[in-house]
């Protein structure tokens, strides 16, 4: 058995007084202990299935599937790379004998002990997430840490317009110790950057001990980094990407604890960040999830070598080098503990500064960037006051919404409307203001030109194989909706539909979505908000359209939406902002207001929908996809669980006229993505919180919608059985529910894994 074949082996080189730094680094003595081990019958019968499969293939020269490398992985690393307490920022005497220096070396305990009190837990106060991951002290007052933590609580890219996502905050927290885990929780002032090429970002923080001193960031070019010791400090949290037992085992059943986790430095290898491919330093200490922005320490000098991002399969883990951050002129910039002079290098990330300000001069949605919207104080009607001689006030909220106070209190929102400032008006002129400023968005009424979703769209420019993502198929071609034509299927711009009859709602959308720079902005002379694209005045709200291709009676018009009390928004299937791209600007604005189709909405509730009001909505997932793939594009499926045990709520499609309509509880997404060795497809699923809908409310009665909802990443199989469609052969073998990746989008994403369950 490896574990123990591979252990025995090394303690018998160690007792012989051999060398075995280059046994570590090639593997190659685990590689025959594991040949050996897949034939001992005795040691093969106490084997996990998964770990027995991956040695009996490695005995006949056979390729390993992933659950077979993921275990083997968790065996092997935990024999040679150990977690150690830190205890009152230090600890004990190290056992292991391939690491006993780590305490018997004076110079080494003493450079870990300070760069151990400078590590820190990146907490969330009012989060989503028991904690975001790992930071460390880097200057006087800032941590340096992951861009994917950073973006759990902030939004923006660059060095300014970053701000804190609404109803979000973060700590830093130095201690959190094994067996006194209670620390002091040290507030985040403020982003001061997210890098748009690494996996890293920098905060500020108030109040740091004197003890928790900068850490020095290493100058070495990191293809001369390969054989060093490094140590990593952090807070491994506990993993599904590896086997329980394996964790249990190597972190003593303890997790989100501040740990010493060594290991070796290897190769430069290159791997998928945030839609492109980085060199990044390979190291194998036995991290887990909460190490995100974990600290690379050196052995013998207490430098910080590189910024630990994240792991694959095949026993590899990541680090952002220290060097090629100390290269940037803009991260230096921000007073950071740099050793010696910058590094020369070619600097390939430099043009992605140019798209971080870019993004950045548009804000985060298309409009004016957040940091420059300054709120209007509250009024007396903000504060409770309803007015002199109890006169009806409107007041119109950060979130968009608009609350009348008669003194019924009632809430309207309308559309995904943008954060606004806080204001007053008299419910006299409030009505006709609001339906004057439902207006129709800029519209391309020609749709002779509409190809919608292409299939081919992942293929990269020069490849001769073609690489293809098929759209699903509906298992019943007689539920789904027929246009005037008598097609099954709606093209519009970068993305199509296909609808279902009885439900007036889609059975499922495909888009193709790209974070292309040169696609989001063709024409650098035009503007790119929402509020420019749609034609619209500062304060006017969509009013969405019916697809002329298709009977009116087969769709959900605008006026269920806008008539309903605010129980719901309607809320984009397609996002608008995925598709809206192209080669021409009219090619990217025809596709910005293809989305306003009623036939592309279905009724959500307004923090399901709305990415403003928290992290657990209807477009986190396809970032945290984004960061793990090796291409900016993705193809992008979603669409309602319409089942028949749906629950119905009464309202209107004019004036006076009833309509009953089931509301969807469960909406999924299936997003496919390049990464370095093919393709990788994730499922999601999110599901509203009904329970407390009336079947049925009492005519003149407001309708009360709970805002509560839950994220699920699901084998790909579960949205197959729910929805009544058949994904494509080859997206079921690249399905990542049971791999590292598909644990690292839960993690990171904040759901939670698991099969879909009935209701």
């Amino acid at each position: 058995m490896a574990n123990r074949l591979d252990y025995s082996a090394f303690l018998r080189h160690l007792a012989r007084g051999h060398d075995v730094t280059g046994l570590l680094n090639d593997r190659m003595l685990e590689r025959e202990e594991s040949v050996r081990a897949a034939s001992a019958e005795t040691e093969s019968a106490s084997m996990p299935p998964d770990v027995r499969g991956a040695f009996e293939a490695a005995a006949k020269g056979e390729p390993l599937s992933p659950a077979q490398q993921f275990a083997t992985e968790a065996i092997i690393l935990p024999e040679l790379r150990p977690a150690i307490d830190v205890i009152n920022d230090s600890y004990g005497q190290v056992t292991h004998p391939l690491w006993t220096k780590l305490s018997n070396d004076a110079g080494i305990k003493a450079r870990l002990e300070t760069a151990i009190k400078s590590v820190g837990r990146i907490e969330l106060p009012n989060g989503p997430l028991p904690y975001a991951g790992t930071g460390f002290v880097a200057g006087q007052r800032q941590i340096m840490t992951n861009r994917h933590v950073a973006e759990i609580f902030t939004r923006g890219l660059g060095d300014s317009s970053l701000v804190f996502k609404p109803g979000l905050s973060a700590g830093f927290d130095l201690k959190r110790e094994r067996d006194s885990r209670r620390g002091i929780t040290l507030r985040v002032t403020r982003v001061l950057m997210i890098h748009p090429y690494w996996d890293c970002a920098v905060i500020e923080v108030d109040g740091l001990p004197p003890t928790a001193q900068p850490l020095t960031l290493s100058a070495i070019p990191s293809p001369e980094l390969r054989d060093r010791e490094v140590a990593v400090i952090g807070y491994p949290a506990f993993d599904p990407r590896n086997p329980a037992a394996v964790q249990d085992d190597l972190f003593g059943g303890v997790f989100r604890v501040k740990r010493l986790q060594p290991g070796l430095l290897s190769s430069v290898s290159n791997t998928a960040s945030f839609g492109k491919m980085v060199p990044a330093v390979v190291h194998d200490a036995s991290t887990l999830g909460g190490n995100s922005g974990s600290c690379l320490v050196e052995l013998t000098t207490g430098q910080v070598l590189g910024l630990h991002f994240g792991g694959v399969y095949r026993d590899r883990n990541y680090a952002v080098p220290a060097s090629a951050l100390g290269a940037d002129p803009r991260v230096r910039a921000l007073g950071l503990k740099f050793d010696g002079a910058p590094p020369i290098t070619d600097p390939a990330w430099a043009s992605w500064w140019k798209r971080a300000e870019d993004s950045e001069a548009i804000g985060f949605d298309g409009s004016a960037p957040v940091s420059a919207v300054k709120p209007k104080a509250a009024t007396a009607a903000a504060s409770g006051n309803q007015g002199s001689q109890g006169a009806p006030v409107v007041t119109t909220a950060a979130d968009g919404s608009v609350h009348l106070m008669i003194p019924l209190h009632v809430t309207v929102r309308l559309g995904d409307a943008p954060p606004i400032g806080a204001e007053t008006i008299r419910a006299e002129s409030a009505a006709a203001e609001i339906t004057e400023k439902m207006v129709m968005p800029f519209r391309d009424e020609d749709f002779s030109n509409r190809t919608g979703y292409n299939e081919a769209f992942l293929k990269q420019l020069g490849e001769s194989a073609t690489i293809l993502v098929p759209m699903p198929a509906v298992k019943d071609p007689s539920v789904v909706a027929k246009t005037k034509q008598g097609k099954d299927r709606l093209d519009y711009q970068n993305f199509s539909i296909k609808m279902h009859a009885e439900r007036r709602l889609a059975l499922f959308t495909a888009s193709n979505v790209t974070a292309e720079n040169t696609l989001k902005r063709p024409d650098k002379r035009k503007k790119y908000s929402r509020a420019a694209l749609s034609g619209l005045g500062e304060n006017d709200q969509e009013q969405w359209f019916l697809d002329p291709r298709l009977d009116d009676e087969l769709q959900i018009p605008d006026y269920f939406y806008t008539r309903d009390d605010g129980a719901f928004d309607k809320g984009h299937i397609v996002r608008r902002d995925d598709v809206a791209w192209g080669e021409t600007y009219d090619d990217l604005r025809r596709a910005n207001g293809d989305t306003y189709h009623v036939t592309n909405c279905s009724p959500q509730v307004a923090p399901f929908n709305r990415s403003a009001l928290g992290v657990d909505n209807w477009g986190d997932f396809e970032n945290t996809v984004l960061s793990q793939a090796a291409s900016e594009r993705l193809c992008v499926f979603a669409g309602p669980v319409l089942d028949p045990d749906d629950d119905t709520f009464l309202g209107r499609d004019a004036p006076r006229s009833r309509i009953r309509i089931k509301i969807p509880s469960r909406f999924w997404k299936v997003v496919v993505a390049r990464v370095e060795d093919g393709l990788a497809a994730f499922a999601v699923f999110l599901e509203q919180n009904l329970s407390k809908m009336p079947k049925a409310p009492p005519e003149g009665e407001e309708f009360v919608m709970p805002d509560e909802f839950l994220k699920s990443v699901v084998p790909l199989k579960d949205i197959q059985d729910w929805t009544g469609l058949t994904f494509a052969p080859e997206l079921h073998a690249v399905d990542q529910y049971d791999t590292m990746r598909g644990g690292e989008a839960a993690a990171r994403s904040g759901a939670r894994r698991g099969r879909v369950r009935k209701r």
